[in-house]
This record gives structure tokens, C-alpha cells and sequence, in this order.
């Protein structure tokens, strides 16, 4: 009796002892290979119409974006795009009651942008018209936080927009190049489809 206690005792604690031992064991690490964020962009944009009561504008802007900061009292408005990481930041000033001229308006914005030079490689500096207005895209090269600045003014300097857009990751920019390029051509989109609304 004693004998069969022991063989029973001995089949039930083998597989244990082989669990604890597998358990023990830990893979060698070692390195993995390099990887790359997997983007997808959209074969064809759809659009959808951005309207506000406190913003005296209309644009298109894609459909993927959603708007999370539309301030009933004044004109700041973000649009996060969740498949890419990436907020466009869009200001409005009224030239006639902001206490800066137009001029002033662009030289801070102009300021904003140049304080990039530390870490841009390079800073391109386009003017461009659309039926809106007038305006100047600073593109801005390099491992920079904004890749792209939009300054616009209506012909009769009452209405000023300042728009960038930036990344909510650590990745580098040349990673980010087809998100980047695809969202400047998103946010020129939205400058050729803007309408200023009479008060």
C-alpha cells in the first residue's frame, strides 16, 4: 500500500515540477528589428462642412476629424484627427476690435513661426491667394513640433485666421512625412473652401 502511495504521489507531482520548470524558463532577449508606424491615408477624402456660431467662417474639412474645442465666446477652434495623432489648431481675430492691425497680426504670427529656427532645417515661406483672401503658408523643415503655419486675411483686412496643425506622438517627422504632406494638402483644401459669413 505504502508503494502505491509513492507512485501516486510521484505521477502527480511530475507534472508539476515540468510546469514549474517551464515556467522557469525565460526566452534569451534580443533585439528586434527596426519598424515603421503603419499609416493609412484615405484612398479618397470625403469632406464634411465646419460651421460655429461664435466663428463668422464656413470650410471643409475632412470627415474623419472631429471638432473638441469650439468656444462660444470666442473664435479658437481644434479639430483632432484620432487616426493620425493630429490636431489642427485654427485662431480668428476681427482686425477692427482685436487692437492690432492686420500687419501686427502677422508679425506675431511671423514671431511664433521663427522661434522654430533652432530646430528647423528649413523654413519656406509661400504667399497664396484663394477666394477668401490673400495669405502666406510657412512650411517649416525638420524635427519641429508645427509643420505648417497658415496665415489668412480678407481683401479688405477685417478678418485675420491663423492656422497650424501638430502631432500628439514622439515619432520623427521623416516618419510622419505622408501624414504630414497629406494634411497640408487637407489644410489648403480648407483655406480654397472658406467663406466668410456676414454678422
Amino acid at each position: 500500500m505504502y508503494q502505491r502511495y509513492q507512485i501516486v504521489v510521484l505521477l502527480m507531482a511530475l507534472p508539476a515540477m515540468y510546469l514549474l520548470q517551464a515556467c522557469g524558463q525565460q526566452a534569451e532577449p534580443y533585439p528586434r528589428p527596426l519598424g515603421f508606424h503603419r499609416i493609412d491615408l484615405p484612398k479618397e477624402t470625403q469632406y464634411q462642412q465646419f460651421e460655429s456660431s461664435s466663428c463668422p467662417f464656413t470650410f471643409e474639412y475632412p470627415r474623419e476629424g472631429k471638432v473638441t474645442r469650439d468656444l462660444p465666446d470666442s473664435c479658437w477652434v481644434d479639430i483632432q484627427f484620432p487616426p493620425y495623432g493630429c490636431k489642427w489648431h485654427i485662431t480668428y481675430r476681427h482686425v477692427p476690435t482685436s487692437g492690432t492691425s492686420r500687419s501686427g497680426h502677422f508679425e506675431e504670427q511671423r514671431r511664433l513661426i521663427y522661434n522654430h529656427i533652432k530646430k528647423a532645417s528649413e523654413i519656406k515661406e509661400n504667399a497664396f491667394r484663394v477666394r477668401a483672401g490673400y495669405g502666406t503658408m510657412y512650411e517649416v523643415y525638420g524635427n519641429v513640433g508645427t509643420p505648417l503655419y497658415l496665415f489668412l486675411s480678407d481683401s479688405s483686412d477685417t478678418h485675420v485666421l491663423m492656422s497650424t496643425f501638430y502631432f500628439r506622438t514622439a515619432m520623427k517627422n521623416d516618419s510622419l512625412a505622408p501624414v504630414i504632406e497629406y494634411m497640408k494638402g487637407q489644410m489648403m483644401h480648407a483655406m480654397e473652401t472658406l467663406k466668410w459669413q456676414q454678422p
